[in-house]
């Protein structure tokens, strides 16, 4: 069967999960409807409530003895009826009184008439209405009908309330009628339709992890074998390839996996054969573009390092070739290391020194820095090679270092069969006098003034005063590199 085919059949399933959902959504949707119905019902008996009141009649219950008073029994009696009419089972009004603003503080809502009979839940004449404050609750009105947006808290319980202004003959607002329906009268007809809908929902998540789980094993196979194999390809296993024989759009995925790994592989063995021959970073340019680079150079800020062996003739006159040769392969193999490690390039071999470049490839603002760093995770390199050498071969290797910076032409020099990525200039002179100059100086790491004006913050220099280059007219400041921290 088709991948696209089965994709369908996954979108079936989505489809009734989503239905569940939809179903859910409407659950709410119908409960919401519901709880507006109660309210509108409790609006309307608000609202009748406060028209069959006489205002004039309610303002007479300021005297000393209100609950003693015929207006109060009056009134009463007619809040009473009203609620014991709208005690239906759909609609239970569980309390109807009436509310005035305090004349002494406008911001405090004073009990009229409670159609409650005698005990704890009837409120008096003149107590103070207690409403919990909510941010999402409107404040009590009383010049329009009202319904709260959600249940209001007082001390006797939670409820769903409406409230219906009431006026004298004259149409001065008096008072209002507030209804109150218990919480739990609304929250048990919203459960029920919640638990239908909750059940609904319950069948389709059931029915869609049946389907979901057959299908995802049908899908699984094919799919672990494409994720088992990339992350082989991941870890440099560039030999693994897949099954195509499916013929469906996980084997044509298969095929550009296995075109990819058979690409990669060949990627890998070019890379390695031209790294053998040139820098790292530059196989990389050259494979990234595709390009063989042009035969053109271009003026560039760089930062030289030269590096040689000193004493290397005397050395390779006490040794067999082999021993001079796996000498020198596990020294520039550690020196490399550290040159690539911070950004540098490998510009050439030169017996038994070598060239790097900071900042050649591209545009590098801490390359001096760069240059120094390498410079002396060369000399604790050695350091560590030097005992080992003394040991196997009886050799005190050391090494002198020049670093130096400044402009000069950078680019591919040759011909279109064979050519180099090198840097020619003054400054590439300057920083191989100063390594020659080292040993003269009596120290492994030389930096011109050049490079120390911009890496001087970072590291402990020694001033070498102004010294003469052969090839030179002019002298140059030269500093010796010691170690990181503060010069």
């Amino acid at each position: 069967m088709k991948f696209r085919t089965k994709l369908i059949l996954l979108f079936v399933v989505l489809s009734l999960a989503t239905n569940g959902l939809l179903f859910f959504i409407n659950s709410w949707q119908s409960g919401k409807m519901l709880r507006d119905q109660i309210a509108s019902t409790a609006l309307s008996v608000a609202a009748t409530a406060a028209a069959m009141l006489d205002g004039d009649l309610h303002r007479k219950l300021n005297s000393s003895d209100p609950e003693s008073t015929d207006a109060y029994k009056e009134i009463e009696t007619k809040l009473r009826k009203i609620r014991d009419a709208n005690r239906r089972d759909d609609v239970k009004i569980k309390f109807i009184y009436t509310l005035v603003p305090s004349p002494k503080d406008k911001d405090t809502i004073l009990f009229g008439v409670d159609a409650e009979e005698e005990g704890p839940d009837k409120s008096l004449l003149g107590d103070i209405y207690k409403q919990k404050e909510d941010p999402r609750a409107k404040p009590t009105r009383f010049d329009i009908n009202q319904v709260q947006p959600v249940f209001i808290e007082d001390q006797w319980g939670t409820w769903l309330t409406a409230n219906s202004p009431f006026h004298t003959a004259s149409g001065e607002s008096v008072g209002i009628v507030g209804v109150d329906i218990d919480a739990r009268q609304v929250t048990k007809e919203l459960n029920t339709l919640r638990i239908f809908g909750f059940g609904t929902l319950v069948f389709s998540i059931v029915l869609a992890i049946i389907l979901g789980v057959y299908f995802s094993v049908q899908l699984a196979r094919p799919l672990a074998k494409l994720r088992h194999a990339l992350a082989a390809i991941g870890k440099g296993e560039l030999d693994t390839r897949l099954d195509t024989a499916s013929g469906d759009e996980f084997a044509e995925v298969a095929l550009a996996i296995n075109e990819m790994a058979e690409g990669l592989q060949q990627r890998d063995v070019f890379k390695g054969t031209l790294v053998r021959y040139m820098s790292g970073q530059l196989a990389e340019k050259i494979l990234s573009s595709g390009k063989i680079p042009d035969l053109k150079g271009e003026r560039r800020k760089i930062t030289v390092l030269f590096a040689d062996v000193r004493g290397f003739t005397k050395l390779s006159e006490n040794l067999p070739p082999e021993d001079v040769f796996a000498m020198l392969n596990d020294y520039f193999d550690k020196m490399i290391d550290e040159i690539s490690k911070n950004h540098g390039l490998l510009n050439k071999f030169m017996g038994d020194g070598l060239m790097a470049v900071f900042g050649a490839l591209e545009e590098d603002p801490y390359q001096e820095e760069n240059a120094i760093k390498a410079a002396l995770g060369m000399r604790r390199m050695l350091e560590g090679m030097q005992e080992r050498f003394k040991i196997e071969r009886q050799i005190d290797l050391k090494i002198g270092i020049g670093i130096n910076t400044g402009i000069a032409l950078v680019g591919n020099i040759g011909s279109k069969q064979r050519m180099e990525f090198t840097a020619i200039g003054d400054t590439v002179n300057l920083g191989s006098r100063l390594e020659s100059a080292s040993k003269e100086l009596n120290t492994d790491i030389i930096v011109s003034e050049y490079t120390y004006v911009a890496a001087r913050t970072g590291f402990r220099f020694r001033s070498l005063g102004q010294i003469s280059i052969r090839g030179r007219e002019n002298s140059v400041g030269a500093y010796a590199v010691e170690e990181l921290g503060e010069p």
